[in-house]
């Protein structure tokens, strides 16, 4: 595994420390945040804007990002992104968690179903 400072988008720099209990706090197109790699970022930005609302072409990736939200993806970012979203990636990061996770590193994904269910879209 990455440690979040050979990785993180500022080195160096101190980030703020978050858990996986808040981290899944942050469930919600309008709040979003995942864990990749012990990062945190918040994605709401990105959900919010993102194609796959307007574009059916993009519909299967915003699916996924609203499945991961609140969650470590490491390995369901790793599995599919290219170095450029990597690059992406690090401009949403907001903090590391406090402690590596040694969970789950992989989302659990949900069906919009699910989701709506549970009024996270």
């Amino acid at each position: 595994m990455v440690s979040p400072s050979s990785t993180s988008a500022a080195p160096g720099r101190v980030w703020p420390q978050y858990n996986m209990e808040e981290v899944a706090r942050h469930c919600r197109k309008d709040d979003a945040w995942i864990v990749v790699n012990d990062q945190v970022y918040d994605m709401t930005a990105h959900v919010l804007n993102h194609e796959g609302w307007t574009s059916s072409g993009k519909i299967s990736t915003l699916l996924a990002i609203l499945g991961a939200m609140g969650q470590d993806c490491t390995l369901d970012f790793v599995d599919v992104h290219s170095a450029d979203a990597w690059i992406m990636l690090a401009a949403f990061q907001i903090g590391v968690l406090d402690t590596p996770n040694r969970g789950v590193r992989r989302a659990q994904m949900r069906s919009w179903e699910e989701m709506q269910k549970a009024g996270v879209v």
